[in-house]
């Protein structure tokens, strides 16, 4: 992986240039990765609002395989702008 020059951009080893973005700047429905040379794709599902006791999170369901879910905070890295 090498960063490349503004906008957190990062050429992966499959020749994809992907970009690093927290997750709160993302809309439902955006494709994401977790790490820039990850196989697995996530399709943002929503948002749970914050409450006193914890943080805001993304519910976050497998491309592939829709009963996988995961939750991620809102100030989580996540990369977008690969090719399927």
């Amino acid at each position: 992986m090498q960063l490349l020059s503004g906008l957190n951009l990062h050429a992966t080893e499959d020749g994809d240039t992907v970009q690093a973005i927290a997750l709160r700047h993302l809309n439902t429905g955006d494709l994401v990765k977790r790490k820039p040379n990850a196989k697995a794709v996530y399709v943002i599902n929503h948002r749970n609002k914050a409450t006193k006791t914890r943080p805001a999170e993304y519910s976050l369901s497998d491309y592939e395989d829709v009963n996988r879910e995961i939750f991620l905070k809102e100030d989580t890295i996540v990369y977008t702008g690969f090719d399927l």
